[in-house]
């Protein structure tokens, strides 16, 4: 995963679309005074979306162990 300042991230914003869309990388934007709580991940929509949905299934009543298993989410 790569690290950018939000400078960096501006100027390098084509770069950092290639990265997460052809290359399947997640890219974190921190700001420069290093908080990382304020930091934001840019993920490609599809990865979202699956996580979203991960996250949607894992609110919902089940009748099994009531535990998502995220070693068995297919990730990019």
């Amino acid at each position: 995963m790569k690290r950018y300042s939000p400078a960096a991230a501006q100027q390098a914003l084509l770069q950092i679309l290639d990265e997460v869309n052809q290359q399947q990388e997640m890219v974190v934007v921190t700001p420069t005074d290093g908080n990382d709580a304020s930091s934001v991940v840019i993920v490609a929509k599809h990865e979202w979306e699956a996580l979203k949905a991960a996250l949607e299934a894992a609110q919902q009543p089940t009748q099994d162990t009531g535990y998502l298993d995220l070693d068995k989410i297919e990730w990019g």
